[in-house]
Parts: structure tokens; C-alpha cells; sequence
């Protein structure tokens, strides 16, 4: 940001008027889109969520069922 000679706000304000959210609903999205490779390939529940930035697996499903409307268990069956 420092280079760009932009605030941290005019660069979230100009990130949510291009993408249509904010870059830590952006960033949250491409969290669970990798989580759901790796749940996809085989890896558990517990260590997705703890490799993915959450604190415990419970916040990692709520977040998941939040996104996409259903627990990681219930989506891949």
C-alpha cells in the first residue's frame, strides 16, 4: 500500500467497487475454496480448518455451512 501512495481505505473502497465485496469476505472465500481441495482429497475435517486459519474445528464448519449451506460432512455426500 505504501508504494501505490493509496490509503488501506481507498484501496478496500476501490477492491469492493471492482470484486462487489470486501477483501475480507474475499479472502474468506479463497480460504474455503482451498479447504474444499483439501476435504475433496482426503484430509480431515479438523486439519483443514486448523491449516485454513481458524481456530477450532467448530468455527471452521459454521464458517463452511455459512458459505456454502451445509456442513463439510453433508457436502461431500
Amino acid at each position: 500500500m505504501r508504494g501505490s501512495g493509496a490509503s488501506q481505505r481507498t484501496l478496500e473502497r476501490v477492491f469492493r467497487a471492482e470484486t462487489g465485496m470486501s477483501l475480507g469476505g474475499w479472502r474468506q472465500q479463497l480460504r474455503l475454496g482451498r479447504a474444499l481441495e483439501k476435504l475433496a482429497a482426503g484430509e480431515s475435517v479438523t486439519a483443514v480448518a486448523i491449516d485454513s486459519g481458524y481456530a477450532s474445528a467448530s468455527a471452521f464448519v459454521v464458517a463452511f455451512r455459512a458459505a456454502f449451506g451445509r456442513t463439510p460432512g453433508r457436502y461431500f455426500h
